[in-house]
């Protein structure tokens, strides 16, 4: 950075991503500021400049050491920043680099309290936005939390029984069954249904997990204010959910036929590929943020393209660059191991992987949009892309 660029960023003044502090800060106050940026995308908080803007810069070298104390001493995971000194109008001020936390959330020791970035301000979440923020570090699966107002009768026990014998391969034991509901985190020892245990085998699930489900649409366009030919807004149990948004993309669109030149065979090619498809459904109901209330996936039909729209980003540390190499994450692990149970995903949990090299071999266009607060991925028409 040189002296015109930070120059131009004390002018701006501060925001999401920039935090003045005066010589004098508060060792609370600067700790409660480094918490928000590593909670949310990362800051830097500028030591010897006012909120006003104005340079008062920095007199005493007992600063930086200031600085590494607090980080180390009065947050919880402790973590190291990156100081760095400038000059400006004859005055020195410190640029202290907050990464994006890696083992989040982040608190302030003394106070036990949590704070992300909004705006210029750092606030305390709020319950589900906490909730989110021990999910994305990995200290917690919200597909165990517990469904209030739930219970044994919320279960299709029919369902649980052709699960265990026809697919999980062990017996079912209607004497013990609370024991191997619990077991396999279906049930609560309280006695209320988990998250994972109402989408594989709830019999309301729409009316228990408002945010389950899927929206189908197929517009006769190419933008959402096209005609809508076909809609389905749909709640049932996951390994339903897959199988009928794979009927409904088959349904909506079609497939040509092509012939082997050399063979003089024909060959069908589709619009697109059932094999992306179902991966690709699979894998959103896999990885989507079930803590986001108020958002369904969502896949959309247009004339030259599907869209598949996942609430959430990316979990944890994991990147698309990663996701795209076949280096893994489970936000959801017990969701995922009963799609392999259904024969609906494989172990490795490679989706993206698997999606991206069959795309490359078939000459498929895919593009990937990250976002933190959602992943969409859109598939071409192989038929007709433009």
């Amino acid at each position: 950075m040189d002296l015109q660029q930070l120059e131009q960023i004390i002018e701006l003044g501060e925001s999401s991503l920039v935090e003045f502090k005066s010589e004098r800060f508060h060792s609370e106050s600067f700790a409660k500021e480094v918490v928000a940026f590593s909670n949310y995308k990362g800051g830097d908080i500028y030591i010897g400049v006012e909120d006003s803007g104005i340079v008062s810069g920095v007199s005493s070298k007992k600063v930086e050491e200031k600085i590494v104390n607090i980080c180390r001493n009065n947050i919880t995971p402790s973590l190291i920043p990156e100081i760095i000194p400038f000059k400006i109008n004859e005055k020195i001020i410190y640029k202290v680099n907050i990464p994006k936390g890696e083992y989040r959330p982040y608190k302030v020791k003394k106070s036990n309290k949590f704070y992300i970035r909004v705006g210029s301000v750092s606030i305390e979440p709020t319950n589900e936005e906490l909730v989110r923020l021990f999910q994305v570090g990995g200290k917690l699966h919200f597909e165990i939390s517990t469904i209030q107002n739930s219970s044994l009768k919320d279960l299709d026990l029919l369902k649980f029984k052709i699960y265990c014998t026809d697919f999980r391969k062990i017996e079912f034991d209607e004497d013990l069954l609370s024991e191997q509901l619990i077991n396999l985190d279906i049930l609560t020892e309280s006695g209320h249904i988990t998250i994972v245990g109402m989408l594989f085998f709830g019999k309301n699930i729409g009316g228990k997990l408002p945010q389950s489900g899927i929206e189908l649409n197929r517009f006769s366009g190419k933008t959402l204010d096209s005609e809508i030919l076909d809609h389905k807004s749909i709640a049932a149990d996951l390994p339903s959910l897959v199988s009928q948004s794979e009927i409904f993309v088959t349904f909506n669109s079609g497939k040509k036929a092509a012939f082997n030149k050399e063979q003089t065979r024909r060959i069908d090619k589709y619009d697109y590929e059932p094999f992306i498809v179902r991966e690709l459904i699979v894998n959103a109901f896999s990885h989507r943020d079930w803590s986001v209330f108020g958002q369904k996936i969502r896949l959309n039909l247009f004339f030259n393209r599907l869209e598949l729209f996942s609430p959430g980003g990316l979990p944890n540390t994991l990147n698309l660059d990663k996701a795209l190499n076949g280096i893994s994450y489970y936000r959801n692990p017990l969701i995922s191991q009963m799609f392999r149970d259904y024969n609906m995903a494989e172990k490795m949990g490679r989706g993206l992987f698997k999606i991206a090299k069959f795309a490359k071999e078939k000459n498929i266009n895919i593009q990937y949009i990250t976002d933190p607060e959602y992943f969409k991925i859109i598939v071409y028409n192989s038929n007709n892309p433009e």
